[in-house]
């Protein structure tokens, strides 16, 4: 169903969501809960709570950033934040070295996806289009859930069809309702 998706896909770090659509990006809310249980498991370093502060200011820029116009956060503005989010991340992955023939820590693992999937963690700054989470989508399946567990399920197949065509067009509604805006898709999020 995605695979010719022409947006962009917010989802989490699942490898497999990769094989759908051509542009990604990662939903930071699993990025911040990361951040928060590497400084809980090691508070001897700032670094987490450096990237943490890091992708807040990035966030709240970009509000700011399309409120005047913009497609993207200002360079003046998006520049000294992403080289502080590189040199944070460098950081964390000096104080925490690869241990050859060893399972890595999540933390390792957590900066190693920092790095290698950063044009994607930083999409939101850089496309004012794409939300800085996924969290929209996997509010959106907690309803559906929800309902299965109530009633353990739809009697039919239509029946499931017609249920999410609705639930979708009340959110459609009312979203446009309290924007003031038509909504139109250019980015899809993945729970």
């Amino acid at each position: 169903m995605l695979r010719g998706f022409p947006g962009v896909i917010v989802h989490d770090e699942w490898l497999s969501y990769q094989d759908y659509g051509r542009t990604h990006a990662r939903c930071n809310a699993h990025h911040l809960r990361e951040l928060v249980a590497a400084s809980e498991a090691h508070p001897e370093h700032t670094w987490p709570l450096i990237a943490i502060k890091t992708l807040e200011q990035l966030n709240d820029a970009a509000p700011a950033a399309r409120d005047t116009g913009h497609t993207a956060i200002p360079a003046p503005v998006l520049n000294p934040l992403v080289s502080r989010f590189v040199r944070t991340v460098n950081l964390g992955l000096l104080l925490h070295p690869p241990d050859p023939g060893r399972k890595q820590s999540k933390t390792r693992n957590l900066l190693v996806r920092l790095r290698d999937y950063q044009d994607q963690v930083l999409r939101f700054a850089r496309d004012l289009r794409v939300p800085f989470t996924n969290n929209q989508a996997e509010r959106d399946l907690r309803m559906i859930k929800a309902q299965l567990k109530i009633s353990g399920g739809w009697r039919t197949q239509h029946g499931a069809h017609t249920w999410l065509r609705i639930r979708s067009y009340i959110f459609t509604a009312l979203h446009n309702a309290i924007t003031g805006n038509p909504w139109l898709p250019t980015a899809t999020t993945m729970a």
